[in-house]
């Protein structure tokens, strides 16, 4: 994939973070000057602690000396990151988060995130929206359709397939979340990809009434995705396209549709009170290199923030990641800023509507 292709494609998005500069540098001189210390990170688990590993942990530790130590964010790690920053309990260093948790915890305050503080000498290699100051985009993923190969016999082509249950028979399942859950359903009303923010929220809702009750399984968790597709408990679902990837190399006759989904950037955030900033700066750091964000591919299904990672992907793995041009073609980016400023309010109506 082409360098410039993938820029032309992501500039036509934005994350609505603030647009600014990284602060002043802080230069970090020598490679062994953390020997000895531990550096505590939160990531996503799963495939992209596999991931990690084989791009950024493993070869950090040979590098610096430094053992890194891995824990699991909540599927939603605000309430957990604002406790642990509230109440000075060092539960992480660095933490995996989006563009619409790094909005959401700076409307709680400025004390959440440390900045940045990264010199990044090749910034035109990245993906827009990729620097804030207090965030560093390292993967994009994305959320999209999967179906089971070896039971749904008309291939879906759209959102509106999925929500068309007498052409298109098979165990379904969505996400139990608004985020992401509201746009399929937008998209299988027929509103346009490029259309859907801000949300009509109460049209969203109009269209899930119409096949709550042929959703069989409201999947919680990445793994929980993995696992019911994996073992052929749903037919078509909404997947975190890691996950479903996750499931296909396992041997699951899957696929992922890429047509009408959203896509998002992960990336490093520094815990408030964490007295390892400078550590966590040169981890983060280390993390932007083409050939390391490489080498997560064989293990987790994202696409590098650092187009240039393209040159060392074989191939028939580029194919297989969200910003292929062929993939990247029928995403959109996910609304950070309306889930920023509606996801408490709409997760509590989501719920009721759940158990209604």
């Amino acid at each position: 994939m082409s360098t410039e292709f993938s820029r032309r494609r992501f500039l036509k998005n934005s994350t609505g973070l603030a647009a600014a500069a990284l602060a002043a540098p802080v230069i970090l001189k020598g490679s062994r000057v953390f020997a000895g210390e531990v550096l505590t990170v939160r990531d996503m688990g799963g495939a992209f602690y596999e991931g990690f590993k084989l791009g950024f942990y493993d070869s950090f530790t040979e590098a610096t000396g430094v053992s890194i130590q891995v824990n699991t964010n909540e599927p939603d790690p605000i309430p957990q990151y604002k406790m642990a920053i509230d109440t000075d309990t060092k539960l992480f260093d660095v933490a995996l988060m989006t563009p619409e948790h790094v909005l959401r915890l700076r409307q709680m305050g400025d004390q959440y995130m440390l900045p940045v503080n990264i010199e990044v000498k090749n910034p035109d290699d990245f993906t827009p929206n990729n620097f804030e100051p207090d965030f560093v985009g390292v993967a994009i993923y994305a959320l999209a359709m999967a179906y089971r190969t070896d039971t749904v016999k008309e291939v879906p082509t759209s959102w509106a397939d999925f929500w068309n249950t007498d052409g298109f028979k098979g165990r379904r399942g969505l996400w139990r979340s608004p985020v992401t859950t509201l746009e399929m359903a937008l998209l299988a009303d027929g509103v346009e990809l490029d259309k859907l923010y801000p949300l009509d929220v109460d049209r969203a809702f109009a269209s899930l009434d119409k096949i709550k009750s042929k959703i069989d399984i409201w999947w919680t968790s990445g793994a929980h995705a993995t696992q019911l597709l994996k073992d052929g408990e749903l037919d078509l679902m909404s997947s975190w396209s890691t996950r479903a990837q996750a499931a296909i190399d396992e041997g699951a006759p899957a696929s992922i549709l890429w047509n009408g989904g959203l896509y998002n950037i992960d990336g490093w955030t520094i815990a408030g009170n964490t007295d390892k900033a400078d550590l966590a700066r040169k981890f983060i750091e280390w993390c932007l290199d083409a050939e390391r964000q490489a080498a997560y591919t064989p293990a987790l299904a994202c696409g590098p923030t650092n187009m240039k990672a393209y040159d060392f992907i074989p191939p028939e793995k580029a194919k297989l990641l969200p910003t292929a041009p062929d993939n990247i073609k029928g995403l959109t980016l996910l609304g950070a800023p309306f889930w920023a400023e509606h996801q408490d309010e709409l997760t509590q109506r989501f719920e009721q509507w759940i158990l209604s």
